[in-house]
């Protein structure tokens, strides 16, 4: 029953890059050494570690996503674990960087279908400034090695996170000038469940290629009971998490745009309905407040500078995004 829960929030953060952290709650032990998941679904916008991206960088608010977690005990049951998470996160209406602006030429007025009349001289330093770099469909490889705690009291985990395009790969080719859109990541999440239905936990991360030398910290609190059914025998669970993400280190005075501190902050809701016993659906909705980091990647937005429009922003000051996602467990 242990691992039937771990499954469950790993469907519920399925796009692994979304900022939330898997929350495991103390159950029975595992009755099979390897053990997964496979989930697909469908979120109303893209987000990021808290980050709600604005309508003008993904020019389009919807995404679908997938993903495949496998778990395995290593030795006795329950006690050390080798889990794997490979997601994909597709934009589904446009995954272009502010439009890729392409529009040229000296002293000449266009109408661009994002940001409206632009003249000629506009258009270039948008080039010059931004570049034409994608928000590219997200491919996530996630592997880490967990202990928990014979008591279930507590658990830690040990990865390693690699991330290929997504909001990261944007960071690094827009903030680093670089051609490649990948970002390797060090990462320790310990975890402190006291009671069945409480999880306290922080996930930091330390990137070492793209975005390197800086950390992240992802802190969050879980609360969850059953709403149909009991812990051993669910049938509709209600979960509620309070999260939030910072950096330390992450951004560079010379990236004039986020700065470092606290990222977003966001409340995420989500029902799980046991269909069957191998078959979960869950729709989730989530509220999403910008920090002082990206409150400053908007006013130093270099596309609303370059076109006068207020509104071409990364990111949402707040945002709110539903989603739903249907997991089969083996």
């Amino acid at each position: 029953m242990k691992f039937r829960y771990a499954l469950l929030a790993a469907a519920m953060v399925m796009p692994a890059f979304a900022g939330t952290t898997t929350v495991t709650a103390p159950a029975e032990p595992a009755q099979k050494k390897l053990s997964g998941l496979i989930s697909f679904g469908y979120e109303t916008n893209y987000t990021g570690r808290g980050y709600v991206v604005s309508h003008t960088v993904a020019q389009g608010d919807s995404v679908l996503n997938s993903a495949l977690k496998l778990h395995y005990d290593i030795g006795e049951t329950g006690c050390w674990t080798l889990n794997s998470t490979i997601a994909y996160i597709i934009p589904v209406s446009g995954h272009t960087l502010y439009g890729e602006p392409k529009l040229g030429g000296n002293n000449i007025v266009a109408l661009h279908p994002l940001y409206g009349p632009i003249t000629g001289a506009q258009a270039g330093a948008m080039g010059q400034t931004i570049g034409y770099k994608n928000i590219e469909n997200q491919f996530t490889v996630i592997t880490d090695l967990k202990y928990t705690s014979p008591t279930e009291k507590w658990n830690v985990a040990f990865g390693h996170n690699f991330t290929h395009g997504g909001l990261l790969g944007v960071m690094n080719k827009h903030f680093r000038k670089r051609s490649f859109s990948n970002v390797n990541e060090f990462f320790i999440a310990p975890e402190w469940t006291p009671y069945k239905w409480l999880s306290l936990g922080m996930k930091t991360s330390y990137s070492f290629q793209g975005m390197e030398g800086g950390w992240w910290f992802e802190p969050y609190v879980t609360v969850k009971a059953p709403i149909i059914g009991t812990p051993d025998d669910l049938t509709l669970l209600g979960t509620a998490t309070i999260g939030m993400s910072a950096t330390h280190g992450y951004f560079k005075d010379s990236d004039h745009a986020c700065a470092n501190g606290t990222q977003a902050v966001w409340l995420k809701i989500s029902t799980p309905w046991f269909v069957t016993k191998n078959f979960i659906v869950t729709p989730s909705i989530s509220f999403n407040w910008l920090g002082n980091g990206g409150i400053k990647a908007n006013k130093g937005s270099q596309a609303a500078a370059a076109t006068g429009y207020a509104g071409n922003v990364p990111f949402r000051n707040f945002g709110v995004v539903a989603g739903i996602s249907a997991t089969y467990t083996f």
